[in-house]
């Protein structure tokens, strides 16, 4: 993968976010819309984290040192992390404010400003989407891949609003004015809602990564290599230990030579790692791999 193409892909993500944001802000003060300005703060948001996930590029490029001896994997979940927390707590401020607002007998709104804004802001932002998951064919980049849930959450946004807003202008022309202004806190509401299937694609992921919880894929590829090879050059044992941090993999392997196992050298060791790492897949530098022998089992507890 290519760390200077995903992190020209972020910097642009995130140049072109800031962009969508202001205008945002600004139409929904222009025209009253509260689901424009939340449309608008969202993307804000989202801006703050693409810069978090820039700089988080950036340092995992960079070589381990004294203080982080494994590297800067860590971040990258992390970062997933905030972001998909800050996209649940917008999309239950938005949900509030919806529900306030119909309670309060809604909000008269510029419409003819506000289609155009939506119109405008789904072909562009559906069109950067698709553009940037083709490019991230090649890249196959996970912060990319979560990056751009923030520009395929916004299209929704965009979609919907421009809907609801179409509606509403319906309505006005067909003599129910007083409905008409219940449509934006009602839009809030449905975007809230549409808005925590993503956050919790985020989060769930993120949150694995950030406890240390063993990853069941990977955990069960090295068991399955682990049992061939052991019935293939009659190990005594082993005990496997694995975990993820955002797209690195860290993987510790520990065997059990039985007594009097026949060792012509080290050569015959290092021929058994290079079996093992085969077997589990192409080498990478975000895969981590320790392989060691004893023949002593308390060495593996």
């Amino acid at each position: 993968m290519s760390n200077r193409g995903e992190q020209k892909l972020l910097k642009q993500s995130t140049v072109l976010m800031f962009a969508v944001a202001i205008a945002g802000i600004v139409t929904g003060f222009i025209s009253g819309s509260e689901s424009i300005l939340f449309d608008g703060f969202f993307s804000l948001i989202a801006t703050f984290i693409k810069v978090l996930m820039l700089i988080t590029a950036q340092l995992i490029a960079k070589e381990s040192n004294q203080r982080f001896q494994f590297g800067f994997w860590h971040l990258e979940p992390m970062v997933l992390l905030i972001e998909g927390s800050f996209l649940l707590l917008i999309a239950i401020y938005a949900f509030l404010n919806g529900v306030f607002g119909i309670i309060n007998g809604g909000r008269d709104i510029e419409l003819g400003m506000v289609i155009v804004y939506a119109a405008v802001f789904t072909v562009v932002e559906f069109g950067y989407y698709f553009w940037v998951r083709r490019k991230n064919r090649k890249l196959k980049s996970t912060l990319i891949q979560f990056d751009n849930i923030s520009w395929l959450v916004d299209a929704m946004l965009s979609v919907g609003l421009l809907i609801s807003f179409v509606t509403a202008l319906i309505l006005k022309q067909q003599g129910y004015a007083q409905w008409a202004a219940y449509v934006d806190p009602a839009i809030l509401i449905l975007l809230a809602l549409s808005m925590l299937a993503p956050a919790f694609k985020i989060l769930r992921p993120a949150l694995r990564d950030v406890l240390g919880i063993a990853p069941d894929a990977l955990d069960d590829k090295v068991r399955d290599v682990l049992e061939e090879v052991s019935a293939r050059h009659g190990f005594e044992g082993y005990k496997t230990y694995v975990q993820k941090h955002g797209r690195a993999r860290f993987i510790e392997i520990h065997i059990v030579l039985p007594a009097g196992y026949p060792l012509t050298g080290i050569k015959t060791l290092d021929g058994f790692r290079e079996e093992i790492s085969g077997m589990l897949g192409a080498a990478d530098s975000a895969r981590w791999l320790t392989i060691s022998f004893t023949g002593d089992r308390k060495w593996i507890a």
